[in-house]
């Protein structure tokens, strides 16, 4: 797992200095909903996340990502903190549509949470020139464990 981590950290800070004056940092905010069994746990999920996209070819960036996300507790449950941090790839399918997806490990930030493969899906819809709206879906995935939301969010060139 260490070595993972680190690899992934390497990858990442390599990815960032290799263009750094042709990427672009982006940050933004997400709410959601919980799926599957994460749902009978958790009410809601709430999460931030930064991106540092490079451009690769037309209309196709890629980069590194790192996100939070926490999923808020029901009942007797305190609620679930992850760190996902993976590697974002994303196509420009028009002017105003875009189509992604995000690949990594989520770090598991609470008590017996370990964390897992993570995976998003993204779509995006550009509301201005640094502006987007997404709709997305995550899964973390370990063992039998599946961490699961729906969400919407917004995302802002930084």
């Amino acid at each position: 797992m260490k070595k993972f981590l680190l690899a992934a950290f390497l990858t990442i800070a390599s990815l960032g200095t290799v263009n750094a004056q042709q990427g672009t940092l982006n940050g933004g905010f997400n709410i959601g909903l919980p799926t599957g069994d994460t749902s009978n746990v958790s009410s809601f999920t709430i999460g931030g996340e930064l991106n540092y996209m490079i451009p690769v070819a037309e209309n196709v960036t890629l980069g590194p990502s790192v996100q939070y996300s926490y999923y808020a507790g029901k009942d007797d449950f305190d609620g679930i903190s992850v760190l996902p941090i993976s590697g974002a790839v994303r196509f420009n399918i028009s002017e105003m549509f875009v189509l992604g997806a995000n690949l990594g490990y989520a770090v598991g930030l609470s008590d017996g949470i370990d964390g897992g493969f993570y995976y998003r899906p993204v779509l995006g819809y550009k509301i201005g020139d640094t502006t987007q709206l997404n709709l997305s879906y995550s899964g973390i995935t370990n063992d039998g464990l599946e961490i699961n939301n729906v969400a919407i969010g917004v995302m802002f060139g930084i």
